[in-house]
């Protein structure tokens, strides 16, 4: 089993096409390796309207400058663009066996990061809520390698 986590906290638009490709990538090489493989996908996606971005603050010592963003309209095309990925739903197909997405409002500047439970992040019953992704894992592994002492 593999496990390709990623985030995408600021530049949604602009950070997309890199996220997108290098997510896809990874069930490839995954199941390239080995079609029995289990390819496990995790996004977090950041819907602060604010962010501290480190890139933009390098060598900042009072004045930081957070980057703003329309929130929630970035954080709904990234969740979108994520839904996009291949899905499989059994060996011999392309995509992830399991993706989840995890939506969080966190500014990086020392606050409290909040994990977000309202649209646009999977509600329960969606197959990319995080829970629906665990409980496809334990399912898929149990079933799949159930002759493994």
């Amino acid at each position: 089993m593999a496990l390709e986590a990623k985030a995408c906290m600021t530049a949604h638009q602009k950070a997309l096409p890199r996220l997108y490709d290098e997510l896809n990538s990874s069930h490839a090489t995954v199941h390239g390796s080995n079609d029995q493989a289990i390819a496990a996908g995790f996004a977090m996606v950041n819907m602060s309207t604010e962010y501290l971005s480190p890139d933009r603050n390098k060598g900042a010592n009072i004045d930081l400058r957070p980057s703003s963003h329309a929130q929630p309209k970035s954080a709904q095309i990234t969740v979108d663009k994520l839904r996009q990925l291949p899905k499989r739903s059994r060996p011999g197909e392309v995509g992830y066996d399991a993706f989840a997405i995890v939506v969080v409002d966190c500014k990086n500047d020392g606050s409290a990061i909040k994990v977000v439970t309202g649209e646009p992040a999977p509600q329960a019953g969606d197959i990319f809520n995080y829970e629906a992704m665990i409980e496809r894992l334990a399912h898929i592994y149990a079933t799949r390698f159930k002759d493994i002492d």
